[in-house]
């Protein structure tokens, strides 16, 4: 599925490898999107595409906003990095050095007022609605439309991050190619 057909996303930047550490990446934010926009501590759906294609859509709520989100991306190996972040950034340098145009798009968790309960009273609050609904939804009509999950999400494939050949040069991983 191509991200043009993502009505509700805004586009967050793309990746390019950093000239001063081989194995980093960097991204490059849009010009439309503002530092506001960039550390918004909502939760978020984000879509990681290349050249268009959503290789996949994840969410978050971490602080720091989407760039937060993103920055697991950027880094190479560190130690204790998750298997899953490792083959994430993995992807994305692969594709970046294969001369394809790795991007990041996202969508906000809208804001909603909501009633809660204090100790002896009961108040009402703004809050973000719960990203994961939003997620859902969007794996979802996705799969719906491309009878698949995209690429990299795992989770709902029931694929194995081992068997994507994205662990190659992971501590502790056997070289499964010899």
């Amino acid at each position: 599925m191509l991200i043009r057909q993502v009505k509700n996303a805004q586009r967050v930047g793309h990746l390019i490898t950093r000239e001063d550490h081989d194995k980093k990446l960097a991204l490059i934010t849009d010009k439309k999107i503002t530092k506001e926009q960039l550390r918004n501590n909502t939760g978020r759906v984000y879509f990681l595409t290349v050249d268009g294609v959503i290789e996949k859509i994840g969410g978050s709520q971490s602080k720091g906003g989407i760039q937060a989100t993103i920055a697991a991306y950027l880094a190479g190996f560190s130690k204790g990095m998750s298997p899953r972040s490792y083959c994430g950034w993995n992807f994305c340098r692969k594709n970046i050095l294969a001369g394809k145009k790795v991007e990041f798009y996202f969508i906000l968790a809208p804001m909603t007022t909501a009633r809660i309960p204090s100790m002896s009273t009961w108040k009402e609050v703004e809050i973000a609605t719960d990203f994961h609904q939003i997620e859902t939804a969007c794996v979802e009509e996705y799969k719906s439309k491309e009878g698949k999950f995209p690429y990299l999400n795992m989770q709902e494939s029931g694929k194995r991050w081992i068997d994507t050949g994205l662990l190659e040069g992971y501590p502790g991983i056997i070289d499964t190619k010899k």
